[in-house]
Protein backbone atom coordinates (compact mmCIF):
# COMPACT_ATOMS: atom_id res chain seq x y z
CA UNK A 1 0.00 0.00 0.00
CA UNK A 2 1.33 3.42 -0.81
CA UNK A 3 1.77 6.41 1.56
CA UNK A 4 -1.05 8.29 -0.31
CA UNK A 5 -3.59 5.38 0.82
CA UNK A 6 -2.32 4.69 4.31
CA UNK A 7 -3.41 8.10 4.95
CA UNK A 8 -6.64 8.47 3.55
CA UNK A 9 -7.16 4.78 5.54
CA UNK A 10 -5.74 6.70 8.71
CA UNK A 11 -8.09 9.90 7.97
CA UNK A 12 -11.51 8.13 7.80
CA UNK A 13 -11.08 6.18 11.31
CA UNK A 14 -12.55 7.80 13.64
CA UNK A 15 -12.84 7.45 17.22
CA UNK A 16 -15.46 8.28 19.79
CA UNK A 17 -14.79 8.93 23.22
CA UNK A 18 -17.21 7.05 25.76
CA UNK A 19 -19.82 9.93 27.55
CA UNK A 20 -21.22 9.77 30.71
CA UNK A 21 -19.43 9.92 34.02
CA UNK A 22 -17.71 6.75 35.58
CA UNK A 23 -17.87 7.28 39.69
CA UNK A 24 -15.66 3.99 40.30
CA UNK A 25 -18.08 2.61 43.09
CA UNK A 26 -15.13 0.28 43.60
CA UNK A 27 -12.99 2.71 45.05
CA UNK A 28 -15.52 4.51 47.57
CA UNK A 29 -14.51 1.82 50.50
CA UNK A 30 -11.05 1.61 51.59
CA UNK A 31 -9.72 -1.54 51.41
CA UNK A 32 -8.63 -2.28 55.17
CA UNK A 33 -7.19 -5.44 56.61
CA UNK A 34 -8.76 -7.20 60.03
CA UNK A 35 -6.51 -6.59 62.75
CA UNK A 36 -4.92 -3.42 60.43
CA UNK A 37 -5.05 -0.90 63.31
CA UNK A 38 -4.51 -2.74 66.27
CA UNK A 39 -1.25 -0.90 66.77
CA UNK A 40 -2.89 1.74 68.26
CA UNK A 41 -4.24 -0.19 71.03
CA UNK A 42 -0.10 -0.28 72.62
CA UNK A 43 2.23 1.98 73.60
CA UNK A 44 5.31 3.31 71.83
CA UNK A 45 8.51 2.71 73.28
CA UNK A 46 11.29 5.69 73.69
CA UNK A 47 14.19 4.78 75.63
CA UNK A 48 12.51 3.58 79.22
CA UNK A 49 9.62 4.61 78.65
CA UNK A 50 6.15 3.27 77.06
CA UNK A 51 4.09 6.28 75.76
CA UNK A 52 0.68 6.00 75.48
CA UNK A 53 -2.00 7.67 72.83
CA UNK A 54 -3.28 9.63 75.46
CA UNK A 55 -0.09 11.21 76.47
CA UNK A 56 0.11 8.63 79.95
CA UNK A 57 4.27 7.70 79.62
CA UNK A 58 4.81 4.87 82.25
CA UNK A 59 8.69 4.19 83.02
CA UNK A 60 10.38 0.86 82.45
CA UNK A 61 13.44 -0.27 84.68
CA UNK A 62 15.54 -2.05 82.63
CA UNK A 63 16.44 -6.07 83.45
CA UNK A 64 20.10 -6.41 84.66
Amino acid sequence: MDLRKQIEVAQSQSFSKMTGVYLCPELEMPAVRPGADDHSQHPSRRNNSLVYKSGHVDSVKPKG
